[in-house]
C-alpha cells in the first residue's frame, strides 16, 4: 500500500506541474495588461515609476521586455570606456517621444545596469548622474519577522526607531530607522528608505498600505549595510562595497535629436531597440519557473487588491466557505442518498417519477436566479431572513447571539446550495443502487429468507458506496474553494467570493494562487479517493 501511496503522490506531483503550466500560460495569454491599468493613475501623477510596476510584474512571474534603452560611454580617456548600460522601456513610450508627445529628457530618467549588473548609471530628474559600482556579494547578518501599522514599523529581534524626513526642494522625503539595541553590533546604524510624502500621509490616515510603505530596500549612508523588509520578514545584509558612487556630474538631453550628454565625459551613445524573440521567450520561462520555485516555498505570491500574501488571504477567507459547504454537504448527503435508495427501490414508481422530477428541476436552475428568487420571497417579501453578509449590520453581539445571527444569515445560501446539489447525487445513488440490485448476490440474499430492509441496507448498500467514493476527489475543492456565484449574491465573503473579484479585478497573484489551491485540492482528494476504495471494499488492494 506504501509504495502505491507513493507512485499516486509522485504522479500527483507531475499533475500539479502540468496544470501550473496551463494556469500560467492562460494568465499571460489574458488580453488587458491589468498592472498597467491598475497603476496607470498613479504612473501619470508621478507617485510610481514604470521600473517599480515591472518589479511588480516580475515578482508575479509576468514580466515581459518591451524595448530597451542603452548607454554606451565611448571615451577612451575614461576608465567607463566601452560600458553599455541598459533600462527597460515601453515602445509606446518611445513612440510618443518620436512624435513630440513626451520628451526625450524625462524618457531617460531613471536606472541603467549593465549585463552584469555590476555598474549603474542613474540620471535624475534634478539633471544630475551618477555611476556606482555594485557588489556581487552581500552577506546576510540577521533576520526576522517585522509588523507594520499605520506608519508604524517593529521589527522583531532589533529594536529601534522610526522617523520620517518631509519632501524638501522637490526631492523626496525619506523614512529612517534607527537601531537603538546595544545587544547587536549595528547599534546606532541609521537604514534610510525613500518615500513619497502622500504615501506617508495616506499610510498614517490607514488609507494605504503599511506594509507596501515599509517594503523595499533601506540603506545606510554609507552603502555598507542594507536592511530589506518583505512579506512580512526584514533580512539585514553586510554590502561592504555596494553601489558606492564612482563617477558623478550633471547631463543634459537634446529634445530635437534624442543626444545625451554626460559632463566629463567626451562620447555617450543612445540607442533604442525593440526586445527579441528570444528576450521575451526567456522572460516567460524564466517567469514561470520564478513564480513555481516560489510556489514550492509557500510563496504565492502577494495580493494586489489586499496588500496581503496571496497565502494570507486565502486562509483568511476559506475557512467561511468550508463552515457553509461542510454543512451543506452533510444535509446533501443525508437528503440525497435516501432518495436514491427508495427511488431505486421503487422503480418506475410514482415515488420514482416524483423524486426523480423534483431534483432534477433542482439540477435545472441557475444558483444566481435561484438565490435571487430565495432572497425577493424569504428575503424581502416575508422579511424571514436576512439579504445578504454573515451578521446583522448593526449587531454588536458577542457568543452564542453572535452565533445565532451567522447561522440565520446562512440559511439561505445553504438552501440554494444543498438544492442545487441533491439532484446529482440522488441519480448517482440511484443508478448505482439500481446496478446492484440486480446482482447475483442479491438475488442469493433474497432467496435466503433475509428481510427486503436488510438485503437493500447491508447488502446492496454497500457496495453503492464503492462507486459514490469517486465523489471524493470533487468533495474537497468543494469544502475549501468556495461557492463563488452564491458567495458573491449573498456578499458572504467566503474565498469563492474573493475568487471572483480577484478575476473582475484583476489581481493575478490571487487569481494564480486560487487556482494552483484548487488543484491541489482535486489532486488530494483524488488520492483520498483511491484509498476509500479499500476501505470500503476488501477486494480492492492498493499493493499492486
Amino acid at each position: 500500500m506504501i509504495k502505491y501511496i507513493v507512485k499516486r503522490i509522485l504522479l500527483s506531483i507531475l499533475i500539479l506541474l502540468g496544470v501550473s503550466l496551463i494556469i500560467y500560460i492562460l494568465v499571460r495569454l489574458m488580453p488587458a495588461d491589468y498592472l498597467e491599468t491598475k497603476y496607470s493613475q498613479q504612473l501619470a501623477q508621478g507617485t510610481i515609476t514604470q521600473e517599480q510596476v515591472d518589479q511588480f510584474k516580475k515578482d508575479a512571474g509576468l514580466y515581459m521586455p518591451d524595448g530597451f534603452l542603452t548607454i554606451t560611454i565611448n571615451d577612451e580617456n575614461s576608465e567607463y570606456n566601452g560600458l553599455t548600460f541598459k533600462r527597460d522601456i515601453k515602445s509606446v513610450n518611445y513612440n510618443r517621444m518620436k512624435e513630440g508627445g513626451m520628451g526625450a529628457d524625462e524618457l531617460y530618467q531613471g536606472d541603467y545596469y549593465t549585463e552584469d549588473e555590476l555598474w549603474q548609471l542613474t540620471l535624475q530628474k534634478n539633471g544630475s548622474y551618477a555611476i556606482y559600482k555594485r557588489s556581487a556579494e552581500k552577506t546576510e547578518a540577521l533576520n526576522g519577522t517585522y509588523t507594520a501599522d499605520k506608519a508604524e514599523i517593529v521589527l522583531n529581534g532589533l529594536k529601534g526607531e522610526l522617523s520620517y524626513q518631509p519632501e524638501e526642494d522637490n526631492i523626496k522625503g525619506y523614512l529612517s530607522f534607527t537601531v537603538k539595541d546595544s545587544s547587536v553590533l549595528y547599534n546606532g546604524k541609521v537604514f534610510r528608505k525613500e518615500v513619497n510624502d502622500s504615501d506617508y500621509k495616506r499610510a498614517q490616515e490607514g488609507d494605504y498600505s503599511s506594509e507596501r510603505l515599509f517594503q523595499g530596500d533601506w540603506l545606510t549612508r554609507d552603502e555598507k549595510y542594507m536592511l530589506s523588509v518583505k512579506d512580512g520578514k526584514y533580512t539585514l545584509y553586510d554590502m561592504p562595497s555596494s553601489a558606492t558612487v564612482s563617477f558623478s556630474g550633471t547631463y543634459s538631453v537634446d529634445n530635437d535629436h534624442y543626444t545625451l550628454t554626460l559632463q566629463y565625459l567626451n562620447a555617450v551613445d543612445i540607442q533604442y531597440r525593440d526586445a527579441t524573440f528570444g528576450e521575451k521567450l526567456g522572460a516567460v520561462l524564466g517567469g514561470y519557473f520564478n513564480w513555481l520555485w516560489n510556489m514550492m516555498q509557500g510563496n504565492f505570491g502577494r495580493s494586489f487588491t489586499h496588500e496581503k500574501p496571496v497565502t494570507t488571504v486565502i486562509a483568511d477567507h476559506m475557512w467561511i466557505s468550508f463552515i457553509i459547504s461542510f454543512i451543506a454537504l452533510i444535509f446533501e448527503f443525508v437528503i440525497s442518498i435516501p432518495l436514491g435508495i427508495t427511488s431505486a427501490t421503487h422503480q418506475y414508481s410514482a415515488r420514482d417519477y416524483t423524486v426523480t422530477v423534483l431534483t432534477m428541476i433542482g439540477i435545472s436552475f441557475p444558483s444566481f436566479f435561484f438565490s435571487a428568487l430565495l432572497i425577493k420571497l424569504f428575503a424581502s417579501t416575508l422579511g424571514w431572513f436576512p439579504t445578504m453578509g454573515l451578521v446583522s449590520g448593526s449587531s454588536s453581539a458577542t457568543g452564542f447571539v453572535r452565533f445565532g445571527d451567522m447561522a440565520w444569515h446562512l440559511v439561505l445560501p445553504m438552501v440554494v446550495m444543498v438544492v442545487l446539489s441533491i439532484g446529482s447525487l440522488m441519480r448517482y445513488t440511484r443508478t448505482n443502487m439500481l446496478e446492484v440490485l440486480s446482482s447475483d448476490y442479491i438475488r442469493t440474499a433474497r432467496a435466503k429468507g433475509l428481510s427486503e430492509k436488510k438485503v437493500v441496507y447491508v447488502h446492496a448498500f454497500r457496495n453503492t458506496l464503492i462507486p459514490l467514493m469517486t465523489m471524493m476527489a470533487g468533495i474537497l475543492p468543494s469544502l475549501f474553494g468556495g461557492a463563488m456565484i452564491t458567495e458573491e449574491v449573498f456578499a458572504i465573503d467566503g474565498i469563492g467570493r474573493i475568487a471572483y473579484k480577484s478575476l473582475t479585478q484583476g489581481d493575478l497573484p490571487l487569481i494564480m494562487g486560487y487556482n494552483m489551491f484548487l488543484a491541489v485540492l482535486t489532486v488530494i482528494g483524488t488520492l483520498l479517493s483511491d484509498i476509500m476504495y479499500a476501505v470500503v471494499d476488501p477486494r480492492v488492494k492498493l499493493n499492486k
